[in-house]
């Protein structure tokens, strides 16, 4: 086991815990860890069942989205997370993951593996992989129609729009909303569960519908695609996926989505997605600057200069709601917040020119 997950015990109860900070991604050394921690509680008489969780803020926010750029220049081999599910699903002991902040991509990926999922009225579970250019890669388009139905897993692959656990709870991806501590009443719900039979999440098929049924559904995602996202590749890649769920067995599935997953990963419209996904976070640090620095709070501000680059400037301070001045260069002043230009010396904190 890695130092990226850990064990500890409740009673009867294991608890995996993920520990890989900020979000807990699946980085390298992440899924061995947890495959570590799978097979030392099926070996260990003293567990009837385990707990799933992330520390810190979140479950697990995804998968390490470096790791993808690394795949497609041949610096690493294409990693799979789908054996490691099925080493999950295939515990001789259930599997309880317990889910705060989000669970996305790779993260929620993770937690339909479990045998139960239980979350926080808070968190947030989704597939955003086609805001990527790519589709879930590990199983996703398979096994979330089976817990949500064709329609919504159709939805939550092609938009790539999170769910909250509220709604998820509706639509059976979760089993119970957890009100109160998390691990406490995670690992009461694992001993209620502990001498039930552990359905695999692959094995369910009532809620794959019939094919005329699904053959409306994917009519109608596939023309909204078609308006909403002209010319993506992975919103149409993600509704192939899912169809495969509803045609073929869990296995060929599969294999169509990861298919599905390399040509989406290898083409021009993934690899310019994930440059900006990059690029913007990027830009919101500032070099030198530690990350607890404290901030100072913006109350009002003066923009002295009213042309194009100045007037927009206060518009993009007047729109987040913070009044403003308009100093004109040649001595007026344009404002909706004062009408003294000798206001300038004394408002705000901030000034723009």
């Amino acid at each position: 086991m890695t130092n990226l997950v850990r064990i500890t015990k409740d009673n009867d109860v294991a608890v995996i815990t993920i520990e890989n900070p900020p979000v807990n991604a699946l980085s390298p050394g992440v899924p061995e860890g947890i495959r570590a921690a799978i097979d030392e509680i099926n070996g260990d008489p003293g567990v009837k069942a385990a707990v799933v969780i992330g520390a810190g803020r979140t479950f697990v926010a995804g998968a390490d989205i470096k790791e993808f750029g690394k795949m497609t220049s041949g610096a690493s081999p294409r990693r799979s997370l789908l054996p490691l599910l099925l080493h999950i699903e295939g515990s001789g002991k259930p599997v309880v993951m317990a889910i705060h902040g989000n669970a996305f991509g790779g993260g929620l990926e993770l937690a339909m593996a479990g045998h139960y999922r239980v979350a926080s009225p808070a968190a947030q579970l989704g597939q955003p992989e086609v805001k990527l250019g790519i589709i879930p890669g590990a199983g996703g388009t398979q096994r979330l129609p089976r817990l949500v139905g064709v329609a919504k897993a159709v939805e939550m692959c092609a938009e790539g729009k999170p769910v909250s656990a509220r709604e998820a709870a509706a639509f059976g991806l979760i089993d119970r909303l957890i009100e109160g501590d998390l691990l406490t009443e995670a690992a009461a719900f694992a001993r209620e569960v502990a001498d039930k039979p552990a359905v695999k999440t692959r094995e369910r098929t009532e809620k794959l519908g019939t094919g005329a049924e699904n053959a409306a559904i994917f009519a109608a995602a596939r023309d909204a695609v078609g308006k909403k996202q002209r010319g993506m590749k992975a919103p149409l890649a993600a509704i192939d996926a899912v169809e495969a769920a509803t045609r073929l067995s869990f296995e060929e599935g599969c294999q169509a989505e990861a298919k599905l997953f390399t040509e989406c990963l290898f083409s021009d419209q993934s690899k310019a997605l994930i440059h900006v996904f990059f690029g913007e976070r990027e830009v919101a640090k500032i070099p030198d600057i530690p990350k607890d620095t404290p901030v100072i709070p913006v109350n009002r501000v003066a923009v002295v200069g009213s042309g194009t680059m100045g007037g927009g400037i206060a518009m993009v301070f007047a729109n987040a709601g913070i009044p403003v001045l308009l100093k004109d260069v040649e001595g007026d002043a344009r404002t909706g917040y004062g009408q003294n230009p000798e206001e300038l010396r004394e408002l705000g904190t901030a000034w723009a020119f």
